[in-house]
């Protein structure tokens, strides 16, 4: 089970670049944002890391990570105001921040080569980042998800 895990460490890496790249390409271009975006963004900051977990099953979780997901959460609610919301003719649109994008891909990275290459201490301490990464995913998405609903409400009214 051990080869697995470092196989799709090392598998993840070309992964996240690839995403990372397409991701770049969109920073610029304001984008029509749907309530559905932001809950599938959550539903895979969660999946990410339960796999990760799963993957990564020699390394221990000790206390002090779940307090890195809480930490993150509070990180990524202020966050999600870096991305400007706007009411157009199409909707709502955001334009996205691109420093948050920068982290996410770096502290998934990290993670994923300490997996590969590391001792279990060393990706238990790396699991701090992934639990970092992926509370800050959830507090960045709910913080879009929040506004979302309240820009519509705004549109409803008017």
């Amino acid at each position: 089970m051990e080869i697995v895990g470092v196989l799709i460490g090392l598998l993840s890496i070309p992964l996240t670049a690839v995403g990372f790249i397409l991701l770049i390409r969109q920073i610029r271009k304001t984008q029509r944002i749907q309530k559905r975006t932001a809950l599938v963004g959550m539903f895979f900051s969660i999946l990410m890391l339960v796999v990760n977990l799963l993957f990564l099953n020699s390394a221990l979780v000790s206390l002090w990570q779940p307090l890195f997901l809480v930490l993150g959460g509070g990180f990524g609610l202020a966050w999600g105001l870096t991305t400007k919301l706007m009411i157009r003719e199409e909707g709502i649109v955001a334009k996205r921040s691109i420093a948050y994008i920068l982290f996410w891909a770096l502290s998934l990275a990290i993670t994923q080569v300490l997996a590969a290459f590391a001792r279990n201490s060393v990706v238990a301490f790396g699991l701090g980042g992934m639990f970092f990464s992926a509370g800050s995913s959830l507090g960045t998405n709910l913080n879009l998800l929040t506004r979302t609903l309240l820009k519509e409400r705004k549109l409803k009214k008017s």
